[in-house]
């Protein structure tokens, strides 16, 4: 069953090794993910599912991480001796992929290659092995296919989870738009501030439907990174009566990062 989920984004510069002090102005965040490590500790989940907008992504399939094993590093920010691994739930893994296919998704379970754990990954686990590192993962990249198509993974990610008996937390990897400054990195847009600005209502109140309503020109303006991944959340919790909790939102570098939790009653 899914215990708890968290929405999260994924800023390298969050890292010391990489920010360098300049992490000091995105404070709440951090804040906000060191709770989020002692909660899950608290929690103590058998299998912790990430979907990440940096894992390896396809037109048509999701991707599922195969193996037993993945590793990652920030060598690609200039952390060289950034590093991480953690054990995946091969079985969680393998049996998701057959109920995929059984509701005609297309999903790739194979191995991440050279690069193994993305930084959208990388970041929230970083901040998880602080406190608890006795899970396993089960990693999960996003789509083009149809905002409804991933609301379905995330379905069957919880029919998964109950399956197997395995007490899960999700974690939904992604940043908001980076469009909200004109010295950020892609300049500003008034959609950027718009989309943050939903989302953020979205996870205060719990209101998924919501994600399923924005205009795909719209997503596009707004330069989102996270949405697919919030949708598959979506499912993952659908059916569920929710306790919606935002902790920290911040936009201090032009781009939206929000740390939020989902509590099903």
């Amino acid at each position: 069953m899914i215990i708890r989920a968290y929405a999260v984004p994924h800023p390298p510069i969050i890292l010391p090794e990489i920010g360098r002090g300049e992490e000091e102005k995105i404070k709440k965040t951090t804040i906000s993910f060191r709770r989020m490590a002692e909660e899950i500790e608290a929690l103590s989940p058998d299998t912790i599912v990430l979907s990440s907008p940096h894992a390896p992504f396809y037109a048509d399939a999701f991707f599922i991480a195969g193996g037993e094993k993945m590793e990652g590093d920030m060598r690609a920010f200039g952390a060289f001796n950034v590093r991480e691994s953690v054990s995946l739930d091969a079985e969680f893994s393998q049996t998701l992929e057959q109920k995929l296919s059984q509701k005609h998704i297309p999903a790739a379970l194979m191995l991440a290659g050279r690069k193994g754990l993305d930084h959208g990954s990388f970041i929230p686990i970083r901040f998880l092995h602080e406190h608890f590192k006795a899970y396993r993962l089960v990693l999960l990249g996003l789509s083009l296919l149809p905002a409804t198509t991933h609301r379905e993974v995330g379905q069957a990610v919880a029919e998964v989870a109950r399956q197997l008996e395995r007490k899960t937390v999700y974690i939904a990897s992604g940043d908001l738009s980076h469009v909200l400054k004109s010295g950020g990195p892609y300049g500003f847009k008034k959609e950027g501030p718009e989309f943050d600005e939903e989302i953020i209502r979205i996870f205060e109140t719990g209101d998924f439907d919501a994600l399923f309503r924005f205009d795909p020109a719209f997503e596009e303006k707004a330069a989102e990174c996270g949405l697919r991944s919030f949708q598959i959340m979506a499912g993952a919790l659908e059916g569920d009566t929710i306790t919606p909790e935002l902790y920290s939102y911040e936009g201090t570098f032009g781009v939206g990062y929000a740390v939020a939790s989902f509590t099903p009653q």
